[in-house]
């Protein structure tokens, strides 16, 4: 049974955040967040509580009748400790839209009887239109509630508090839930070395530079109209020198650009990908230029893309486009002949859980092939990905510069990175496990050894010892070598789409690997790419169509 938190568990979090920050980033932090460090480290015990309690709720108005918590003594002395430090601000100013949102109903009529009177019997929506239209100015808490509800605070610090924590994480979306998961035990991490010298954020115009492109992309997703679009045009960025922050700035550029695209302006569009090489950025161009009539130019940097792809999913796209493009400028272009992929088809019964519910069609074909004699498991990527990442185990948490910037990572920071491989000239000693046939060993030693430690690749409530030992004792080393190669060649990539089930025959000492369609349902590209591999390695795996009796 899992031990309760104790009651200040969340102030110790916060705390370690900004220990480690102040080591770690000192030199990042601007006047306004070390002042702020300083000041709360000078509070008591009841107004930390307070304040971290705050940060880690939604918006920045906070009503004094919603914030009591059982392990704070005083609230109202906590407040007022927190408005002393320049924290929290009381009886701050704010529009009639924010105070909608924080009063209820009953307290608007209230609030405006002359004024709500004929409407009470309405919405609150009405009545926030009704507000609305009479009040354009903003007013002090004291002013709209004349003192006849409970004080109200608005918090200062949230932007200082996401800089901390950016800097702590080297991200925007870890919070510090990862502390609690760590503290019931859910989740554990590896113990690595990080490299204070080699961080995420190498100087302040790095951050400011994450901070930016974090607050372009909720903009850009706030815009419900073209013209919204086009107003935050002059606000996009040029290029990055640090290859991680230019990465994300791509991506920005290319949901931009589709943006643009879904709005029929196809040259702005353009323009937008021609800035960035992250794919899809050129299969996009190539798509556009061609809409455009522009064919010769589509032609061009489809060769570019053929020549020189960025991964296989952009190559599998060119070569769909590329005989149809030829076609329209008489080009000469031969398809490459890939090797048929096995199917069959069969005809089965449906077939419903405990409750009466119709089982999706791959729990059908699995409970369909599973033999006493050759077990058949609902596999999907999580086996290939699970044994891949205990294979890989002492090189993703190898002490190598940048790769981890706080305690909480199932993966280094440089792991779909171009240079992943370069960094780490160790994984020659793991290939040659595959040829002194000590695979088998090392993969189920690390098992043993890291068993519930948080591995991006590693699924432990389904990745079992005996599954382990089965699929070892199954698949011959060098098809799990060669399958571990086109991971570790684009891992993003091909970290998915793989089959469905896998079938074992252990006195054969055999395998199969079976991708299962339902009626109606097609073959995925990236699964398609894994099944043409498969097949150009003779590694016996097939697509079972499925339809219903």
């Amino acid at each position: 049974m899992t031990e309760p938190l104790p009651p200040h568990y969340y102030l110790h979090n916060f705390r370690f955040m900004i220990d480690w920050v102040t080591d770690q980033h000192s030199d990042l932090l601007n006047a306004e967040e070390s002042a702020f460090i300083q000041t709360f480290n000078q509070l008591n015990q009841d107004s930390q509580c307070l304040l971290v309690r705050m940060l880690g709720r939604k918006g920045c108005w906070f009503r004094s009748a919603k914030l009591h918590y059982a392990e704070i003594g005083d609230h109202e002395l906590a407040a007022e400790q927190l408005i002393q430090s320049g924290l929290v601000s009381p009886n701050a100013p704010l529009s009639i839209t924010e105070l909608v949102n924080i009063v209820t109903k009953p307290e608007l009529l209230l609030l405006f009887p002359n004024l709500l009177q004929a409407y009470k019997s309405q919405r609150k929506e009405i009545l926030v239109e009704v507000l609305a239209a009479h009040y354009s100015e903003p007013a002090n808490w004291s002013q709209w509630t004349r003192n006849q509800l409970d004080n109200l605070y608005r918090l200062d610090v949230q932007h200082i508090s996401d800089t901390l924590r950016l800097l702590f994480f080297g991200n925007a979306y870890q919070d510090l839930t990862e502390f609690v998961l760590q503290d019931l035990g859910l989740f554990r991490y590896e113990q690595y070395a990080i490299d204070k010298q080699h961080r995420v954020f190498q100087d302040r115009t790095e951050v400011l530079q994450y901070q930016q492109l974090v607050l372009l992309r909720e903009l850009f997703d706030a815009a419900d109209d073209l013209n919204a679009l086009q107003q935050l045009l002059p606000l996009l960025p040029e290029k990055f020198a640090n290859p991680a922050m230019e990465r994300r700035r791509a991506r920005l550029f290319n949901q931009v650009a589709y943006e643009f695209e879904r709005y029929g302006e196809l040259t702005t569009a353009i323009q937008l990908y021609r800035d960035v090489t992250l794919p899809p950025a050129r299969e996009r161009q190539v798509r556009l230029l061609e809409k455009l009539g522009k064919f010769d130019a589509a032609w061009q940097l489809l060769n570019e893309i053929l020549t020189h792809p960025a991964n296989e999913h952009e190559l599998q796209l060119a070569h769909r486009m590329a005989p149809r493009l030829a076609r329209k400028i008489r080009a000469d272009f031969v398809k490459p002949i890939k090797q048929s992929i096995k199917e069959q088809r069969l005809t089965l019964p449906r077939i419903t859980d405990e409750q009466g519910n119709p089982l999706i069609v791959e729990a059908v074909a699995q409970a369909y092939f599973d033999k006493p004699e050759a077990p058949c498991f609902y596999a999907e990527n999580l086996l290939l990905n699970g044994l891949f990442g205990l294979w890989l185990w002492p090189e993703m948490f190898r002490s190598v510069a940048g790769a981890f910037a706080h305690p909480f990572q199932g993966a280094p920071l440089d792991m779909y990175q171009e240079d992943f491989l370069m960094n780490r000239p160790g994984i020659n000693d793991l290939w040659q496990l595959f040829d002194r046939d000590q695979h088998v060993h090392h993969i189920k030693a690390v098992w043993e050894q890291k068993f519930g430690i948080t591995n991006h690749f590693v699924h432990w409530q389904f990745l079992d010892e005996t599954l382990v030992e089965l699929a070892l004792h199954c698949i011959p080393a060098s098809p799990l070598k060669a399958m571990f190669q086109r991971l570790l060649f684009d891992i993003q990539a091909n970290r998915s789409g793989l089959p469905d089930l896998i079938q074992f025959f252990p006195d054969q000492k055999n395998y199969r690997l079976i991708e299962v369609k339902g009626p109606g349902d097609r073959l995925q590209d990236n699964q398609l790419r894994w099944l043409n591999f498969f097949a150009e390695q003779k590694i016996p795996a097939e697509v079972c169509y499925v339809s219903w009796q």
